[in-house]
């Protein structure tokens, strides 16, 4: 009975891993869903950012992220993220300062990316990357 009970696991585990390895080849996003710590250029320096991609049920990919500055930390809101590519996408963010698009291109494995941001009432492309 105890070498059933290790088979009947061992097929679970096998076929949990096999259906999330499922999840992520049919939604990209998958992949991409994290935390990633990293610098974003804001004001006149670069200040710590951390970015967070949560999946949600639906399949959506929704963000958010904070910048800790010398003036204390603030928090903002990504939306409509799409892929432009395999590794490259383009979104939204908002904060109390403002709104603007930025694209982040990704390193094949999602690890990291590098991207730049700007507002929309501006045209200047300024870094912002991360790494999980």
């Amino acid at each position: 009975m105890h070498r059933q009970a290790v088979q009947a696991i061992t097929f679970a585990c096998v076929f949990c891993m096999g259906a999330a390895s499922a999840l992520a080849a049919e939604n990209p996003y998958a992949r991409l869903a994290g935390v990633y710590t990293g610098e974003v250029y804001n004001g006149a320096d670069l200040d710590p950012v951390t970015t967070t991609f949560t999946l949600e049920r639906s399949g959506r990919l929704v963000g958010e992220y904070q910048v800790d500055e010398e003036n204390g930390a603030y928090s903002g809101s990504l939306s409509n993220i799409v892929f432009e590519d395999a590794n490259t996408i383009t979104l939204e963010w908002t904060d109390k300062f403002g709104e603007g698009f930025a694209v982040m291109e990704f390193a094949d494995d999602f690890e990291s990316f590098a991207g730049e941001w700007s507002s929309k009432e501006s045209t200047n492309a300024l870094p912002w990357n991360g790494r999980k």
